[in-house]
């Protein structure tokens, strides 16, 4: 855009584009801020990358019901989550936050059970969630038999009514640093032993540790045990984090990083009806 374009654009809108500008440099100050924190307390701004193909060797599959829209999983997050419910013998799987329901219709069909925390249509309401949200809420899973939905918010809901323990749990409700910290700490009080997993979504918004959340990273190690934190890793070729027992090779990839794999894809779109 050329710097006459610019200007025009500015005098056009000032309130709006000076409001989007402070908003911006708010954002930066606050990932500042949790990198130095990150740092000061733990001696790390970013997790050692755990190979998707140590996590899960022969890593493939396929998935369905994925709409290829904003908010979705990458296919490589789902198919990981897919696999790891796959090797856990009975399975049960919870998830915070379902959105579409992508993640947890595809694990469904690996899982024993699966049991989502999502917010209700009245706490999204409230939380001012545009109308669109409601009407794709659920809306690949709603009918699964083996999915339970618990319409609450899981910073209040009371997770000693499930009575239940889990073997593999996936955290992708609200990215904030206090919702991570909380929904962590719950996590950790669910496993149901050593062999579980954890999984968060939306570490990173790359896919090669230059975009860390430095606040989803504070809220992790913060509500991880200390005796956990070398169980933590980002996984490759996904923007997770894990925690997961057991001994991997790690590296410390950052953008540009050679390849160590290729992936073959195969696509086909079919009208929804």
């Amino acid at each position: 855009m050329s710097k006459l374009k610019l200007l025009s654009t500015f005098l056009a809108n000032p309130k709006q584009i000076i409001a989007l500008g402070i908003q911006a440099l708010n954002r930066k100050q606050s990932e500042i801020d949790y990198e130095k924190k990150n740092l000061e307390k733990y001696g790390r701004a970013q997790l050692p990358t755990l190979d998707i193909l140590d996590l899960v060797p022969g890593f493939s599959g396929t998935i369905h019901s994925f709409a290829y829209l904003n908010g979705a999983s990458m296919p490589t997050i789902i198919i990981m989550l897919k696999s790891l419910a796959k090797r856990i013998p009975d399975c049960s799987y919870l998830e915070f936050g379902s959105f579409r329901g992508e993640n947890i219709v595809n694990v469904a069909d690996a899982a024993k059970d699966c049991t989502s925390i999502t917010l209700s249509p009245e706490e999204m309401t409230a939380r001012g969630f545009k109308p669109g949200f409601l009407k794709v809420d659920r809306f690949f899973s709603k009918n699964k038999p083996n999915i339970n939905y618990i319409l609450h918010d899981s910073m209040t809901f009371d997770f000693a009514s499930l009575n239940k323990k889990f073997d593999l749990i996936s955290i992708d409700a609200d990215n904030r640093y206090s919702f991570i910290l909380q929904d962590t700490k719950t996590a950790f009080s669910l496993l149901k032993n050593e062999n579980s997993i954890i999984v968060w979504h939306n570490y990173s918004i790359e896919l090669e540790n230059d975009g860390i959340r430095q606040d989803v990273l504070a809220g992790i190690l913060d509500g991880t045990p200390a005796e956990y934190h070398n169980n933590l890793y980002h996984v490759s070729n996904t923007i997770t984090a894990i925690f997961i027992r057991g001994n991997f090779p790690t590296s410390m990839i950052n953008f540009p990083s050679v390849p160590t794999k290729s992936f073959n894809l195969s696509i086909e779109a079919k009208k929804i009806v």
